[in-house]
């Protein structure tokens, strides 16, 4: 699968111009990892020759795991740059899939969210800024995945070791994918360039660079994943964040 992009991304551009008051207030402070956004570190390179790295068995796969990753996102153009910083935890289950995490967005604050996919697809989101929070139903609300690129190409360059587990390093490139964004921003195209660290089919850093017009202006976005955490699946994470979202308002049933 291509990572163009994290939801992250789009979750904290969506949030920055559709997040507005709806007269209630409720705020949810979510239990930060063990880390601080801005400090995001990539290595990407091997151990040294004649070094022998244990191999640790990591009790998650590709069809069920929660990562919880910091995030910096910055997006350059004209000289001016402007960077969301934050956290999210991403799990990834039989029961369904959820995420939740905190984004520190210009010139609008702290945004919260909490989300769950359901086994029909349905996607249910329930928003917070500002004090108030908004519950969102979208089929393709963008919280929870990572986005495909386009003719994406991966590359094995190498192992790297996160969270004292040894995985596969890949280089991958490929086009930015319009319909990811399409909510948001319906003129982009641009290429990216990305290294990632896999372990067992799960993504636990991503260093991701792109140079993309917009509506004719160059843009150019990085992308820094890095995973404070993983683990097995939680269903039952899931089934409190779906009890949340439907006190909050709205309905996952």
């Amino acid at each position: 699968m291509g990572v163009a992009a994290a939801v992250l991304v789009v979750a904290a551009l969506v949030l920055y111009f559709k997040m507005g008051h709806v007269g209630r207030s409720y705020y949810d402070e979510m239990p930060a990892p063990n880390a601080t956004a801005g400090q995001v570190v990539l290595n990407t390179t091997q151990p040294p020759p004649g070094q022998t790295v244990s191999v640790v068995k990591p009790p998650f796969n590709a069809s069920a795991y929660e990562v919880n990753y910091t995030i910096v996102f910055s997006v350059s153009t004209g000289g001016i740059t402007v960077t969301i910083e934050g956290w999210t935890a991403i799990g990834v289950g039989p029961s369904g899939n959820y995420s939740f995490g905190v984004l520190t967005i210009p010139l609008r604050g702290t945004a919260t969210y909490k989300t769950v996919t359901t086994e029909d697809n349905a996607t249910y989101t329930l928003a917070c800024a500002a004090g108030d929070c908004r519950v969102i139903e979208e089929e393709e609300w963008p919280f929870g995945r990572l986005i495909d690129g386009v003719n994406a190409t991966r590359t094995a360059v190498g192992q790297c070791r996160r969270l004292n587990y040894t995985g596969v390093l890949y280089e991958e490139r490929g086009v930015l994918d319009p319909k990811a964004l399409r909510r948001l921003i319906q003129e982009m195209a641009g290429n990216y360039t990305a290294y990632i660290c896999e372990v067992n089919g799960v993504v636990l850093s991503a260093d991701l660079t792109s140079t993309a017009v917009v509506y004719d202006t160059l843009v150019r976005v990085t992308l820094k994943l890095e995973a404070v955490g993983a683990g097995p699946y939680n269903p039952e994470t899931y089934r409190q964040i779906l009890q949340e979202i439907k006190a909050g308002g709205g309905s996952a049933d």
